[in-house]
């Protein structure tokens, strides 16, 4: 070998540098397990590839010659001539793992974020042996061999094998299915068609291994898997978006149960508010009656935790106003039982719960009741448009309400969302300026509209009340102002002394 005969006048007159470069070639090909080469390794990966590309020939073709020149020095007549061929195998195998190991950590790269680090086993096993193959084809082309000759010899061995090898090959072809199509991901969560399920750990050329919550490993061959449907519950990075059937007796009204349901979910840390809970009505043809909670949690692992805190929260929604999860019941009999009526809060009970209330008495609160009335809007009404002129003030008793700016080179901006004891129009009710923000209900929404005559006659008397609805108009202005960051013109901001000197103006007319 032409290659072999360039590195003996070295060897033979640097022995001992000979030797350092083996062995240092050697402990980085060979130790990487040790500490410090495997910190280096794991922090540059392409770099350690290409390294490997240099050292590995090497390193064969060094240990080749050394053995060819012992072979001709102490090795019987002709000895050295049966090192070239097999020098040259290991040197064509060498250099196919070297770069199969390179397009790895290609595809390894290319891979989306929060799969995992490396690639399933079939998936590298496969790039491994397809280039193994290739360097043994390139050998067997260098020393002379036919391809097509070969190819056509090994025919009817591989049929043998293959007729033996029925349901192995059934599995690694799945798996090679499997990962082409990509239905999942490693680390993603699948539920099997008779309900186990379990996190994919890995892919190999035989079955697909899932850990199970119990901490054991599911092996699933993956003909079995190919042929059965499963369901993708995804990882981490990925919504899941149940719902769940709640029956309320029909006593209850459907709108009071709706709103109930919906500020229950609204109240759930762990449930997302973006989008937002959705409550409907499925079944009012049987007793009691279905409504449908559909929520989105964080991932699939997060429902769990979400779920319980969600059926606390309709727990105690449904008990502060004396209802409860109404189970099927079957009775064999008849009797005589007492009808549960179950009625909305009337407006005075309602505003006491509201957080305005506390800084109201009992008699200032009944007078507002008074001359209150509850109003009922479905998802997507405009509730006050912005540059309208507000004539009552409005209290939120169920749902959401979305503001928003309109800004004067896009498309309006979200500034909050209101939700339940949060009220709207005072700014322009009490300062007779057109409204500032757009008020939309994001949700279906009872208000409490209340008389502006008879809140003026509450805030004459007192002046106290000033100051906070000064500080809470300041606070909606400032954060709508912020919202139109693309405003050619600059918006002057008001004071809270601005808002004290307007409360004083309306009080004196």
């Amino acid at each position: 070998m032409l290659v072999l005969s360039v590195f003996e006048p070295i060897l033979e007159n640097s022995t001992w540098l000979a030797v350092c470069i083996i062995v240092a070639l050697g402990v980085w090909l060979f130790g990487k397990r040790a500490a410090l080469l495997r910190r280096f390794v794991s922090a540059h990966p392409v770099k350690s590839a290409l390294a490997d590309v240099l050292a590995a020939p090497l390193l064969v073709l060094l240990v080749g010659s050394c053995a060819q020149i012992l072979l001709t020095r102490y090795g019987p007549v002709g000895a050295n001539g049966y090192v070239a061929d097999p020098v040259l195998l290991v040197l064509f195998l060498t250099v196919a793992m070297c770069f199969a190991r390179l397009v790895e950590l290609f595809l390894v790269s290319r891979r989306a974020q929060g799969d995992a680090s490396c690639l399933p086993g079939l998936q590298r096993g496969l790039l491994f042996a397809g280039f193994l193959f290739a360097g043994l084809m390139s050998f067997l082309y260098l020393q002379g061999y036919s391809i097509t000759g070969l190819s056509i010899s090994t025919g009817a061995v591989a049929a043998l094998v293959a007729f033996a090898m029925q349901q192995t090959l059934g599995d690694l072809f799945s798996g090679i299915a499997l990962s082409i199509e990509h239905p999942f991901k490693l680390g993603e969560r699948i539920r099997l068609a008779d309900g186990s399920e379990g996190r994919v750990v890995d892919i190999n050329w035989r079955a697909t291994r899932l850990l199970a919550w119990d901490n054991s490993t599911l092996v699933v061959p993956n003909s079995d898997l190919a042929k059965q449907g499963f369901t993708n519950l995804h990882g981490t990075d990925h919504p899941y978006a149940p719902w769940y059937e709640v029956k309320i007796p029909a006593e209850v009204d459907p709108r009071l149960a709706r709103a109930l349901l919906l500020e229950a979910a609204l109240k759930c840390s762990k449930i997302l508010k973006s989008p937002l809970p959705v409550v409907r009505l499925t079944d009012a043809t049987t007793l009691p009656y279905t409504y449908m909670v559909w929520v989105h949690f964080p991932n699939y692992l997060a429902m769990f935790a979400g779920r319980e805190q969600l059926f606390q929260e309709i727990h105690y929604a449904l008990k502060e106003v004396g209802a409860q999860v109404s189970p099927g019941v079957h009775e064999l009999h008849t009797r005589k039982t007492d009808t549960m009526l179950v009625d909305p809060p009337t407006t005075f009970l309602a505003l006491k719960m509201l957080d305005i209330s506390k800084s109201l008495s009992d008699e200032e609160l009944e007078q507002l009741a008074e001359m209150s009335s509850h109003k009922t809007f479905e998802a997507g009404t405009v509730l006050v448009a912005e540059g309208e002129i507000s004539k009552s003030l409005d209290v939120i008793l169920h749902g959401v309400v979305e503001t928003s700016v309109l800004s004067a080179t896009g498309p309006a901006r979200v500034v909050d969302h209101l939700r339940s004891g949060q009220y709207f129009g005072l700014t322009s009710m009490l300062m007779d300026t057109p409204s500032f923000m757009q008020f939309t209900a994001s949700t279906n929404v009872t208000l409490i509209r209340i008389d502006i005559d008879c809140l003026r006659h509450i805030l004459n008397d007192r002046s106290d009340l000033h100051d906070e609805f000064a500080i809470i108009m300041k606070q909606r202005m400032d954060s709508a102002q912020d919202a139109r960051l693309e405003d050619a013109a600059p918006i002057k901001r008001f004071t809270i002394k601005d808002f004290l000197r307007r409360f004083e103006q309306w009080n004196s007319e």
